[in-house]
């Protein structure tokens, strides 16, 4: 169980517990949401033929939601860095954040009408921080100060 340490973590943390309960995937679900709302993004994922790389980054999305509703020890500091890494893949950064969303949606399909208010409210307000994060990230291709000043920005 993962320290309480955000109001919306018990719920948050219900939610995925109860998807788990079921013993369904919903990686595949999640994947069409996203792609319906996001075709550009389908073919980003050309080398994923079997799903594996879905999965794998669902499993981290997981790991990083439970980090980020309780210590926050990687998760916000990894979500940043994962927006960085991405801008790499060509995935724009409304999508990133997007992403999260979906992510929530997917589950809400999944359970259906066990979703709670509770559990919605509660993902309104996790999003609400993960997009404050994601805001705040700078872009990889702004010259910082500390960029300019050790020489890793050349023109």
């Amino acid at each position: 169980m993962t320290q309480v340490v955000h109001s919306y973590a018990p719920e948050i943390e219900a939610s995925l517990e109860a998807v788990a309960e079921r013993g369904i995937d919903p990686t595949a679900a999640i994947y069409e949401r996203l792609f319906q709302a996001h075709p550009e993004l389908k073919p980003l994922f050309w080398r994923d033929d079997n799903g594996a790389i879905r999965g794998e980054m669902l499993a981290r999305v997981f790991e990083a939601i439970l980090d980020f509703i309780g210590d926050r020890r990687y998760s916000d500091h990894m979500i940043s860095t994962e927006m960085i890494t991405h801008e790499g893949y060509d995935v724009p950064r409304e999508a990133f954040s997007t992403f999260f969303a979906n992510v929530g949606e997917g589950l809400k399909d999944v359970l259906g009408p066990d979703w709670t208010p509770g559990y919605e409210t509660a993902w309104t307000e996790m999003l609400a921080d993960i997009d404050h994060f994601a805001r705040h990230t700078p872009r990889s291709d702004v010259i910082t100060p500390a960029r300019e000043t050790d020489g890793r920005w050349r023109s």
